[in-house]
């Protein structure tokens, strides 16, 4: 039961970090503010079952007193806003400065259809196409994130990454498929450094010059880090999304991506354990 308070303060504190608004719309009656909406959206993707099992079988586990109804949940993380999961993306990282970043792209599927039932339709390719999801990481950290229905050029969301996230780190990895002059110049602009592999038969742009004749592979693999996060939010929360609509797969995504962060905070960040702040007391 400690652990499931933790978790929840963790959440809280988050939350009144952000300012969510007390209430995102102003239409019909308000019963329930859109704190209490936001955290059982949390939870919910923490526990990973439906929103009528949430609500039947695990709101007295988390000591959640108020909760709306299902419909009610659903419709609010649908209209959840972009600005309001990309700070709480920012704030559960809770980080000031990072010496390596890092950028890469991932697939999640949009059905977790078994192979027994695709042998069974006869079919050998996925029954839809995945969804492309960018981040950018740091160590253990995810800072921002991007989700896309349709797939693109890998180059065309380290603008909008960049943007998004809290902190830009001194140096930042990035495979080949970020090659290009245009994200160099794009983080040199923001006086950071960035190290990308470049393609074969590099010829032009400045910055790519300087990566083929100058490349440092000790740096270079932290790369790894951006590997790792995508390994473990799959591991963890599965390679596929459970939501049919883009808002909602977005908005699941998102909780997701908060829960990792969550995971690598520190206790004390929220709430003293009795054990350091009888340290402290001790020094």
């Amino acid at each position: 039961m400690g652990k499931k308070q933790s978790l929840l303060k963790k959440i809280n504190g988050i939350l009144r970090q952000a300012r969510v608004p007390v209430y995102l719309h102003k239409f019909g009656p308000k019963t329930y503010t859109s704190l209490q909406h936001a955290k059982c959206w949390l939870l919910k993707e923490k526990i990973g079952c439906s929103w009528k099992d949430f609500i039947e079988d695990h709101v007295m586990y988390y000591n959640v007193k108020k909760i709306p109804d299902d419909s009610t949940l659903k419709k609010f993380v649908k209209r959840l806003p972009i600005w309001l999961k990309n700070k709480l993306v920012a704030l559960s990282a809770n980080i000031e400065y990072a010496e390596y970043g890092a950028i890469d792209s991932t697939g999640l599927s949009r059905t977790n259809a078994s192979e027994h039932y695709i042998k069974r339709i006869d079919r050998k390719n996925p029954i839809k196409r995945s969804m492309k999801l960018s981040m950018y990481v740091t160590k253990c950290k995810i800072l921002s994130f991007r989700l896309r229905a349709k797939w693109c050029g890998d180059t065309k969301d380290v603008h909008y990454l960049l943007d998004n996230s809290p902190i830009i780190a001194e140096t930042n990895c990035m495979d080949k498929g970020y090659d290009s002059n245009e994200t160099h110049k794009q983080f040199r602009d923001r006086g950071v450094f960035s190290i990308i592999a470049v393609k074969k038969n590099c010829r032009r742009g400045n910055y790519r010059k300087e990566m083929r004749d100058c490349f440092d592979y000790g740096q270079y693999w932290q790369r790894n880090a951006a590997e790792y996060d995508n390994s473990s939010l799959k591991r963890r929360f599965g390679s596929f999304v459970k939501s049919t609509k883009f808002q909602t797969q977005h908005s699941e995504v998102a909780a997701r991506i908060i829960l990792h962060n969550l995971k690598h905070i520190f206790t004390r960040l929220f709430h003293q354990s009795p054990f350091i702040y009888k340290y402290k007391f001790c020094l």
